[in-house]
């Protein structure tokens, strides 16, 4: 009897370090694939904050994949605020552009705080949130608004 616990300890040893060492290699090839969404841009350069409804804000990505795909911003929880794009062709390595003027689908415009842009890549049927955070505030008092003011535009 203590022969084939020595037998089965063994075989069992032998067939975690197999798994650990299969673990490892595949760990090892997806650090060297590339980010499905990279380049991602939130605003100009300098900043991240826009002011609706005088401003909209630039938004862009790339994606490494082909795929069709759905934009939105949604709040830090995760609940949907806008849908940008939906089901539409995402090509691989193009950078998209896309703006947000800071409303809803009812057309409100948004209270301050910070949102994300969400991607959802449909036919892998994963999402996908960019690193960064849009940050919506409100107009300054006594600000005028100038139609068609775009920040992030150049």
């Amino acid at each position: 009897m203590p022969r084939r616990k020595a037998d089965l300890a063994a075989v069992v040893f032998a067939l975690l370090v197999v798994a650990t060492l299969a673990a490892f290699a595949y760990a090892q090839r997806v650090k060297r694939d590339p980010l499905v969404l990279d380049r991602v841009g939130i605003g100009p350069k300098t900043s991240n904050i826009f002011h609706p409804p005088c401003e909209r804000i630039k938004l862009k990505f790339r994606t490494t994949t082909s795929n069709e795909g759905t934009v939105e911003v949604i709040r830090p929880g995760g609940e949907i605020v806008a849908k940008l794009a939906r089901h539409t062709f995402l090509k691989r390595y193009t950078v998209h552009t896309l703006f947000w003027d800071g409303k809803n689908e009812a057309g409100v415009v948004q209270p301050p705080g910070r949102y994300k842009l969400r991607v959802i890549l449909e036919d892998e049927g994963r999402s996908l949130t960019a690193p960064g955070t849009i940050r919506l505030q409100k107009v300054p008092p006594g600000t005028f608004c100038v139609e068609g003011s775009t920040k992030g535009s150049g």
